[in-house]
């Protein structure tokens, strides 16, 4: 019966894909018409079962999109899991409706959870903006947004936008950009919600944060950007209020200088006790900074280094940090070079000092090579516990072993085909050492790609394939093809380095 039940979904779905494609191919005859759809999906042994379908149509400055995701069970237990629709409408100024599961950048997304983020360098300061979720969840609930962009007005443009919660809660962005002399940019933004949060009860004895019963709960963020092709700054600051917790607020600010070949970039971001995101949930006092230098080569090299440094609050000692090391080498030229030639080497340091009995130190390498048409990436990672006092790694109080692991990654384009494997060891603390091994084959075309794959994560014992799939199909009123985009809001378009 479950059987039954999974090759009737499995038609339904094929039936839906060619309905929607033949009303698309008729509705592409009119002219300035185009259409574009995608079916991918994945079928991992004993675990689930997804499949996601994105159909796009394109005419006169729009882009209606709607799309089906479908994550269950596979065989057993079919009926479980859930369906989720969701749907669309662009224009090619950026504005946009949407509604269904979706992705958050910007501001909102920056000043949620920031310790769950890297640090906000310039370049990670992106207009606010949202999108359809191409993964499946169980977590999340469809949202209903509204986006409206203006058309280029001189050197300015502006946007407003609102989006609606599951439970019909609204939250509200602004903002402008201004295209100012040469590549020189500036945008603003806003953002505000509230809410009632619902009671919480403490998590144990001695929590940070205490019971609360329901609340009321609201949250103002702002932010600027300026690029200009030598120098960049960006600045996020929020400030939340919760009746019976307490009022308190998180920035963040950003500078660049320089772009090619030589950039540095300086970054610090900071919350108080009391701060609390726009989902209701307390990020916890924090205060880190970062540096990070850039030399970019000719032809695609790249030298960084970077550290970053965290405590539990400003003025504190710093108990977290990390230093990096990359080096990429420039391609060959012509694409001819040695047969056997190094790709690119990493090295980084890190300290977590957060339980003062336990820091945790590690080091982590990377070396990549490239020999003929096979790439490969070799991997090493040694953590102990222990090492003397400070910021930084410190061999001086010795250490104790916590776990090592050392990998190599190898791929292979032959013709249509793409082979990889991946062998992994992993020697943790008081446990015996673990095996994992996986292959991959993958069949590429011009519409599409299938891909096997046989892992073992405790090798020989235990095995899981999973099978993938995606396939494209566009066309427009022309008869050509374009590149698959969703039109973005206006933006800061000063360069920022990248």
């Amino acid at each position: 019966m479950r059987h039954k039940t999974l090759v009737l979904r499995r038609t339904a779905f094929a039936l839906a894909v060619f309905v929607l494609s033949a009303g698309s191919l008729s509705a592409e005859k009119s002219a300035d018409l185009g259409m574009e759809l995608t079916a991918a999906g994945s079928w991992e042994q004993d675990a689930s079962l997804i499949d996601r379908l994105d159909l796009r149509l394109r005419g006169f400055g729009f882009t209606s999109r709607a799309q089906m995701i479908d994550k269950r069970p596979a065989w057993e237990n079919i009926e479980a899991g859930n369906t989720a629709f969701s749907g669309g409408l662009y224009h090619s100024t950026g504005s946009r409706f949407l509604y269904g599961i979706q992705d958050e950048a910007g501001l909102p997304a920056r000043i949620r959870n920031p310790w769950a983020r890297t640090v906000p360098f310039v370049e990670s300061h992106k207009p606010s903006v949202r999108d359809l979720k191409t993964e499946p969840s169980s977590t999340r609930e469809a949202e209903t947004y509204l986006y409206l962009g203006s058309p280029q007005l001189g050197p300015f443009r502006g946007f407003a936008s609102a989006v609606l919660d599951h439970e019909w809660i609204p939250a509200y962005s602004w903002g402008m950009a201004a295209q100012l002399a040469g590549k020189t940019s500036l945008s603003m933004e806003g953002f505000f919600t509230e809410r009632t949060l619902p009671p919480r009860k403490a998590s144990a004895w001695f929590s940070e944060t205490p019971p609360l019963p329901e609340r009321d709960f609201r949250i103002y963020g702002a932010n600027v950007n300026f690029n200009a092709p030598l120098i960049g700054f960006a600045s996020d600051w929020a400030y939340s209020e919760a009746f019976g917790y307490g009022a308190d607020i998180y920035g963040n600010a950003a500078l660049r200088l320089g772009n090619k070949p030589w950039r540095l970039s300086l970054a610090a971001d900071g919350t108080g006790e009391r701060y609390t995101g726009p989902d209701g949930t307390a990020a916890g006092a924090g205060f880190r900074n970062a540096l990070r230098l850039e030399r970019f080569g000719a032809r695609n090299g790249l030298f960084r280094t970077a550290v970053s440094l965290r405590s539990k609050g400003f003025g504190e000692a710093f108990e977290r940090s990390s230093a990096a090391l990359y080096y990429r080498l420039p391609a060959a030229p012509g694409g001819k070079g040695l047969f056997l030639r190094p790709t690119r080497f990493s090295l980084t340091l890190n300290r977590d000092g957060s339980d003062p009995d336990a820091v945790l130190d590690s080091a982590e390498g990377t070396a990549g090579f490239a020999a003929g048409p096979v790439s490969s990436v070799f991997q090493g990672t040694l953590a102990g516990t222990g090492g003397g006092p400070g910021a930084f790694p410190n061999p001086a109080g010795g250490y104790g072993f916590n776990s090592f692991k050392v990998s190599g990654e190898f791929s292979c384009p032959v013709t249509i085909f793409l082979l990889k494997a991946r062998l992994g060891w992993t020697v943790p603390a008081d446990k015996d050492p673990i095996w994992g091994v996986n292959f991959s084959a993958s069949v590429r075309g011009k519409s599409g790609r299938f891909t096997v794959k046989l892992a073992s994560e405790d090798f020989p014992r235990e095995w899981i394939w999973t099978l993938s799939w995606r396939f494209h199909y566009e066309k427009t009123g022309t008869g050509g093809r374009r590149k698959t985009e969703t039109p973005l809001p206006p933006q800061s378009t000063g360069n920022s380095g990248k």
